[in-house]
């Protein structure tokens, strides 16, 4: 079980897309702009409901099967742990990469540029709110997957920078300093 994770407009879908790990994959934003003729713009909730419930699907059967796969999340939520929870008690290994920028002020402006390119966005109220949640979740990870990269993509152009990394519920690497973001999400300041 592969998961790329981290708030909005951290850049994940660019530098690790699920599609290019040689596994089955789901990306709910790809399939919502499928499902509403091609276009990230108005995505209905009716849309968002179904593709949530493929994504759920997706996973449930992949697990059920036993057969490698990738996802992509925000992780605003506990599913994720739940799910990587479930695929363990099955034999998967579970992997995650994290990915953010140094404030939430970049990831607002990296969105509304994207929405600008006709791509997928959110209010503003709701982006923060998924960016607190998803940094506030990510401190779980150490513990809920077998390998976890961190990376920071602040860098505007430039690949992201790895910062930390744990293996079975320890952290093996961390970058000295840690960017603050990091620092602030693990209450290390």
């Amino acid at each position: 079980m592969i998961v790329i994770a981290g708030p909005p407009g951290s850049g994940k879908s660019t530098a690790f897309p699920v599609s290019s790990f040689g596994v089955a994959s789901f990306d709910a934003d790809d399939r919502a702009a499928e499902l509403n003729k091609g276009s990230d713009v108005g995505i209905t909730n009716t849309i968002r409901h179904q593709v949530n419930r493929e994504f759920e699907a997706f996973v449930a059967g992949r697990i059920g099967r036993g057969e490698s796969f990738a996802i992509e999340t925000i992780l605003r939520s506990h599913v994720t742990f739940e799910q990587a929870r479930l695929a363990k008690t099955v034999g998967f290994e579970v992997e995650m990469r994290y990915m953010a920028l140094a404030d939430f002020r970049m990831h607002l402006e990296r969105v509304k540029a994207r929405a600008d390119a006709g791509g997928h966005s959110a209010s503003e109220p709701a982006l923060r709110s998924i960016h607190d949640a998803s940094l506030s979740n990510l401190p779980q990870a150490v513990v809920e997957v077998d390998q976890l990269w961190v990376y920071d993509n602040t860098t505007l152009g430039g690949p992201p920078w790895p910062i930390m990394e744990a293996k079975a519920g320890r952290i093996v690497f961390l970058e000295d300093p840690p960017p603050q973001w990091l620092a602030t999400a693990f209450v290390w300041v």
